[in-house]
């Protein structure tokens, strides 16, 4: 699973500071253990937040990263560049026994 779809399943969002940092708000809902997984998975997030960031770069209608709905579970798909067919496309191509579907991009 995505490391910030396991913040989004604790009610959590994230952003990557100017300075490289992570910013996870908002603090009541850090938990101790949801805290020590943070810290085990600070570079994944990062990472996960570079993508990110790098997206209002890329041309019109084209992505890094795509939430999408595979069964009834709701993950991100990240890492090479997209338009919404392709990643559902793509998805449905990695899924082929699983209903997908293109919930939104991640930085529209």
């Amino acid at each position: 699973m995505p490391a910030i779809d396991y913040l989004k399943q604790h009610e959590l969002n994230a952003e990557l500071k100017d300075d490289n940092r992570l910013r996870v708000w908002p603090k009541e809902n850090i938990t101790p253990s949801v805290r020590d997984w943070i810290k085990q998975h600070k570079e994944p997030l990062l990472t996960e937040l570079n993508v990110v960031n790098v997206q209002p770069m890329m041309p019109k209608g084209i992505r890094l990263a795509w939430t999408i709905r595979v069964g009834d579970k709701r993950m991100t798909m990240a890492g090479i560049p997209y338009t919404r067919d392709q990643a559902l496309r793509a998805a449905q191509a990695r899924w082929p026994k699983h209903d997908v579907e293109i919930i939104e991009s991640t930085n529209a």
